[in-house]
C-alpha cells in the first residue's frame, strides 16, 4: 500500500477542517475562500527555488498591486478560479472579470469556489477555448488538473500520462470582445499550456491597445501548434511591445524557456 506524502496528509486535514466554508486566503483586506488544494499561492513563495511556485507568486503580486476598483480584467485559462476570484475581489462591484476555462472538470471546481465567495461580484465564466480563430477543437484534459491543452504535448509528458479528448468551441479574443462590446481590459492573463501564441495571433486589436498582458510561456508545446519564439517576438514588436520575464533575474534571449512574461507597451 502506497504511503501518503506530507502534502497529501495536509490536504486531507484541510478538507476536514474547511469542508463547509472553504480554506481562507487573505489578500489586500479581502478574505477569499477556496476548496482545499485550489487556493492561490501565497506571496512567501516569491523567492522559492521552485520555478512554478515563484512564477505564480510573482503574478499574484503584480495583479494584487495593479488591479483596482472598476477595472476590466480577463483570465484565459482560469482553471479553478485562483486568479479570477482574486481579480474579482480587486475589481470590486463596479469592475468586470471574464474567465475562460474550457476544461469541464476544472470549470466545475471554479463554479464551486465562486459559491464560497458570495460577497464578490462573480466573474463571467465562459466555456470557450481561446485561440487564433473562431471554430471547434479538441481539448486534452487530465481530469481538471492544471494542464489541459489544445495539443497532446501540452499535457502528456510521458507514456504513462493519459488524457481525455473533450470537444470545445474556440473563440478568438478580438472576436469575443467585439461581439460582447467589451472595452479594452486593464489586464489580460494567459495561461493556456502552449496556446499562448495562437491566442495572441487572434488578439491583434487587443495588442494594439494599452492593456497589460501577462503570459505564461510553454515552449515545449509550441512545435505541435506550429509556433516559434520568433512568432511571439514578431507579434510583440508589431504592436509596439517588448517582452520581459516577471522574474527580474531572467532576461529574454534567443531561446524560449518556461516562465511568465509581460508584454508591455514601449514608451
Amino acid at each position: 500500500m502506497k504511503r501518503r506524502s506530507r502534502h497529501e496528509w495536509l490536504l486531507l486535514l484541510k478538507r476536514f477542517v474547511y469542508k463547509r466554508y472553504g480554506e481562507p486566503y487573505r489578500m489586500q483586506g479581502n478574505t477569499l475562500r477556496f476548496l482545499p488544494g485550489t487556493r492561490p499561492i501565497r506571496l512567501k513563495h516569491l523567492r522559492s527555488k521552485n520555478g512554478v511556485a515563484r512564477n505564480d507568486a510573482l503574478q499574484i503580486r503584480l495583479f494584487s498591486s495593479n488591479i483596482v476598483e472598476g477595472d476590466t480584467v480577463i483570465d484565459i485559462g482560469a482553471h479553478c478560479g485562483q486568479y479570477a476570484i482574486l481579480m474579482a475581489a480587486l475589481c470590486g462591484q463596479t469592475g468586470r472579470v471574464i474567465a475562460f476555462e474550457p476544461d469541464p472538470y476544472a470549470r466545475h471546481v471554479l463554479l464551486h469556489n465562486l459559491k464560497l465567495n458570495p460577497l464578490i461580484k462573480p466573474p463571467v465564466v465562459e466555456s470557450y477555448a481561446v485561440a487564433e480563430t473562431d471554430g471547434e477543437a479538441v481539448l486534452f484534459s487530465r481530469g481538471g488538473n492544471s494542464q489541459s491543452s489544445l495539443v497532446r504535448s501540452g499535457v502528456e509528458f510521458s507514456g504513462s500520462d493519459k488524457s481525455e479528448a473533450v470537444p470545445v468551441v474556440v473563440r478568438s479574443l478580438d472576436s469575443y470582445l467585439f461581439e460582447n462590446r467589451v472595452p479594452a481590459p486593464r489586464w489580460v492573463k494567459i495561461d493556456a499550456e502552449g496556446a499562448e501564441i495562437k491566442i495572441l495571433m487572434g488578439a491583434r486589436r487587443l495588442l494594439s491597445s494599452n492593456a497589460g498582458i501577462v503570459c505564461e510561456l510553454h515552449p515545449y508545446a509550441w512545435p505541435e501548434f506550429g509556433d516559434t519564439f520568433s512568432d511571439l517576438k514578431t507579434l510583440a514588436a508589431a504592436s509596439g511591445r517588448r517582452i520581459r520575464y516577471l522574474d527580474p533575474s531572467r532576461e529574454i534571449g534567443n531561446v524560449a524557456e518556461y516562465g511568465t512574461v509581460i508584454l508591455e507597451r514601449q514608451s
